[in-house]
């Protein structure tokens, strides 16, 4: 694929300038972008919204390819390919390869609204564009702009979008407490202990406890049970890849219920819009 390098020290080159880089690739040799910046919203003129909340994502945006003159890739999203001139009300600014921005990709798909898809460079000879980091100072993907109002932080746009488009609510059946259950597990227990296996290969006991909960608290078909919900659009971009890097062992026989859960989850047409040939991990 176009992001694949034959071997660490040449990964470890390439992004030897980027942000709190922390090197590492996967088996399969993909950057495994390392971040330690703090996502948080901001307003149309750019200021922040509110305290700086966890690490979201950055992204090696010169990677994706085709980048145009002022750092940015179009790319079709929703109804209409994209458009630069803010053609539509609701603009969603990314990096494909982000599992972050994908967890928002999928909400967006999923709730059927209509959007802009931009595509950012956030590295490379030209640098950040200075509209997006007007957008967001702190100069991460995603973000979401609605209108006037421009909403960061992967977990709270798919909140924003649930509340606000389609039929409001419907991702989120009997409330919240359940979901954000999910999001404290993923959040706090398998990304922390999956960081350090695809780091260093340590910390196996650590993720598998945390794959463990995760395969006991999964009701089946979906997280919640019969019902779709925003449980799985934020948990799937992870565990897609997690299940995809094989050397992990998150495989079937161990772990049948989660195996079984993804198998649902890539036969909505919302995952499977968003699933690109070349991406990143996490950090």
């Amino acid at each position: 694929s176009e992001c694949a390098l034959s071997a660490l020290s040449a990964c470890s080159e390439q992004h030897a300038n980027a942000p709190t880089e922390q090197g590492g690739v996967t088996a399969a040799c993909r950057p495994a972008a390392g971040c330690d910046w703090l996502c948080y919203g901001v307003d149309a003129s750019g200021a922040s919204s509110e305290e700086p909340d966890e690490c979201d994502c950055c992204a090696l945006g010169e990677r994706a390819g085709g980048l145009q003159g002022d750092g940015v890739v179009q790319a079709g999203g929703g109804a209409a390919g994209a458009r630069m001139d803010g053609g539509k009300d609701v603009q969603f600014v990314t990096n494909k390869m982000c599992p972050f921005a994908q967890k928002v990709w999928v909400c967006l798909e999923e709730k059927k609204v209509d959007y802009d898809l931009v595509e950012v460079g956030l590295y490379g000879s030209g640098g950040k564009p200075d509209w997006f980091m007007k957008l967001n100072p702190k100069g991460l993907v995603p973000v979401l702009k609605h209108g006037s109002k421009g909403v960061t932080e992967s977990n709270d746009v798919c909140r924003y979008i649930d509340a606000n488009f389609g039929a409001k609510g419907s991702l989120s059946p009997g409330g919240s407490s359940e979901v954000d259950a999910w999001l404290k597990l993923m959040d706090s227990e398998v990304l922390p202990a999956g960081k350090a296996m695809v780091n260093g290969g340590s910390n196996a006991e650590a993720f598998h406890q945390a794959m463990s909960k995760f395969e006991s608290k999964l009701k089946g078909p979906f997280l919640l049970g019969d019902t779709f919900s925003l449980a799985d659009v934020t948990a799937s971009p992870m565990m897609w890849r997690i299940m995809t890097e094989k050397r992990l062992g998150v495989t079937e026989d161990k772990y049948p219920k989660t195996a079984a859960w993804m198998d649902e989850v890539k036969k909505r047409p919302s995952f499977a819009a968003t699933v690109v040939s070349s991406w990143w991990w996490w950090w």
